[in-house]
């Protein structure tokens, strides 16, 4: 029944599945960079690698860890939409908490998806990954930035950049979901 289901999801391609499978350098860039990174990850110890990708636990951690930053990043939308309509300051301090969450929570997954990554050795799926990881990156760095511009005086364009951050890490969420869906990665089984 999965494997039928990955098949039906291979056949129907979206856009940003089908814009991500023209970028020949995303392929190049992720041959060049994945041996460096199976070689760090083989340098730190089954251990160490069997945590970070879940074993212990009997499937990826990297999909549960993703939902601290885009929930953390969620509530700080919903807060600063709140704080904008009512032109309240209580809300502001919460929402730039939240932001702060979703950037640590970010930085966690990051680590075990790139070991979950790191194992990928189908073409398409390793250059998603490496989408991903390039949208995951700006999305933490967009909100990096915003919460220094909210908290140095520049608060509604600080918000205005999370907005956009927010857009990013939703398409790179997408992208994290085909991975799984539709190109099977992390189904096999974590014994």
């Amino acid at each position: 029944m999965v494997r039928n289901l990955l098949a039906r999801f291979r056949m129907t391609q979206t856009l940003p599945v089908r814009l991500v499978a023209q970028q020949e350098w995303l392929e190049n860039l992720g041959e060049a960079v994945q041996p460096a990174v199976r070689q760090l990850l083989q340098n730190l110890g089954d251990g160490v690698v069997d945590l970070l990708q879940g074993k212990w636990l009997g499937h990826p951690v990297h999909p549960a860890l993703t939902d601290v930053p885009v929930g953390a990043w969620t509530a700080a939308l919903a807060m600063d939409a709140v704080e904008l309509m009512s032109d309240s300051d209580g809300v502001s301090d919460a929402a730039d908490l939240a932001v702060g969450v979703g950037v640590a929570g970010a930085l966690a997954a990051a680590v075990t998806g790139i070991a979950d990554w790191s194992e990928v050795d189908d073409e398409p799926a390793r250059k998603i990954g490496v989408a991903h990881a390039l949208l995951n990156v700006t999305a933490v760095g967009l909100y990096t930035t915003s919460l220094i511009m909210r908290r140095t005086g520049s608060r509604r364009a600080g918000i205005g950049v999370s907005l956009l951050g927010y857009a990013v890490a939703s398409v790179s969420a997408y992208l994290g979901g085909h991975l799984v869906f539709g190109e099977g990665v992390g189904v096999e089984s974590r014994e």
